[in-house]
């Protein structure tokens, strides 16, 4: 299953009414809809600057992961309905020691893709592959950087070295393994956009599948502090689109924001900017060990199919098709899930 041209396709969808109709559906039937993002372990071995690991506060109050008996509840309540199985959202998936496990229990129960997003620091050749001989279709590699000096200073505690060792281990399994989809996210900021010259010379051994440019964003408690757009639109027309041009030529799906999007948006189109956050956010599902954690949703009570009664998941799928907005449409802050990234 290409889950890109499923987004692509999805996207391209402009009217949130229609998706509301596909998404109620799909949940009245019963079938495979969510997009499942777990962080099984609250923790990192990196310290990157543009991350919340980087405020020693945020480590000290991020812990926690799931148990075997967590992973077996969850699989059994939730799985069933997973279209996708994102592992690795905002912490490490590579510090929690039964990932392995996880990923061979995730497609037992038949989801179609998995992914992890990691640093790959703590990847070894061995562990790579155990992955995916168990099932992992999509490895994405977080990167801020694609030189020693840039690499290291924006993902601090991280080896340039191991980084380069990690793209031959990558090179070395997809021979064996050639459906292991490998994607590249890199965080585009004021303090990095040279380095994305260096694309088609790092990864001239370990070609990419698909690779996604992002701008940074304020998420909060880290140690970067430069969030202006101006730096990236500066320098777009001489660093990003010769990736798209890249991209393009060698066949690898692209994720990057026009440059009108990198600027504010449009007010006049803000409502049905956020109402389309909105809904594309009704089959995120997110699970993660914080403290207290199950008390939104407890596996070992309630099915997903329960918890969605619970919450009234249908009810304001309803509202919202006959025109009730929810008060987080009028809120600011989606505006950053809103950012639109053309898939080519």
């Amino acid at each position: 299953m290409d889950v890109y041209s499923i987004i692509k396709w999805y996207h391209s969808i402009k009217s949130p009414r229609l998706k509301l109709l596909g998404i109620l559906g799909l949940h009245l039937l019963h079938r495979r809809y969510l997009y499942i993002a777990m962080d099984p372990a609250l923790a990192c071995n990196l310290r990157c600057r543009m991350c919340y690991f980087s405020d020693p506060q945020t480590v000290k109050d991020m812990s926690g992961h799931f148990t075997d008996d967590d992973i077996e509840a969850i699989a059994r309540t939730v799985f069933h309905r997973g279209l996708k199985l994102q592992i690795g959202c905002g912490a490490e998936p590579t510090t929690f020691k039964a990932l392995a496990a996880l990923v061979k229990t995730a497609k037992e129960h038949g989801i179609p893709n998995i992914s992890i997003t990691t640093n790959g620091n703590l990847l070894t050749l061995e562990s790579l592959r155990q992955l995916v001989e168990n099932g992992l279709d999509e490895l994405i590699l977080s990167t801020h950087g694609l030189t020693k000096d840039v690499y290291e200073s924006l993902m601090v505690r991280a080896s340039f070295e191991r980084f380069q060792q990690l793209l031959g281990h990558v090179a070395t399994v997809r021979k064996d393994h050639p459906q292991l989809r490998f994607r590249i996210n890199y965080t585009m900021c004021a303090d990095n956009m040279d380095d994305l010259k260096h694309f088609p010379e790092v990864f001239r051994n370990a070609k990419p599948d698909v690779i996604q440019l992002r701008p940074v964003q304020d998420i909060g408690s880290e140690a970067y502090d430069n969030y202006s757009v101006d730096p990236i639109l500066g320098k777009y027309k001489e660093c990003v689109e010769p990736i798209v041009d890249y991209c393009a030529a060698n066949k690898i799906t692209c994720l990057y924001p026009k440059a009108d999007n990198l600027s504010v948006i449009d007010h006049d189109n803000k409502k049905m900017v956020h109402l389309n956050s909105v809904v594309d956010m009704l089959p995120y599902f997110h699970l993660s060990p914080f403290r207290g954690w199950k008390e939104e949703f407890n596996p070992y009570t309630e099915t997903f199919e329960q918890f969605a009664r619970r919450t009234h998941r249908v009810r304001n799928i309803l509202r919202m098709l006959f025109g009730w907005h929810p008060a987080s449409v009028n809120n600011r802050e989606d505006t950053t899930r809103a950012l639109n990234y053309k898939v080519q």
